[in-house]
């Protein structure tokens, strides 16, 4: 059986090779960090936009029917006492 002959890389070669990876890694790295900023960004944005649209439907329906009884508010957390 054969061995398979192997290229040897010169050190220029394997320095070269290794700028290489860093840069690739490097440019993941940035396009994780773009995606994630950009889905944060989109989220407050929604829930702005959704709290807006929650509170002009208040005022609507508060408008519509002064007998329909009052909207229910979202409840609070619960406040915790501090352990004695």
């Amino acid at each position: 059986m054969n061995r398979p002959n192997f290229i040897k890389l010169t050190d220029e070669q394997v320095r070269a090779r290794k700028r290489r990876n860093v840069a690739i890694a490097l440019g993941l790295i940035g396009f994780i960090v773009l995606v994630f900023i950009v889905t944060v960004v989109n989220l407050q944005r929604n829930t702005e936009a959704r709290k807006a649209a929650e509170a002009a439907a208040l005022a609507t329906v508060e408008r519509a029917d002064p007998a329909l009884p009052a909207p229910v508010a979202a409840p609070e957390a619960p406040v915790s006492e501090p352990a004695q």
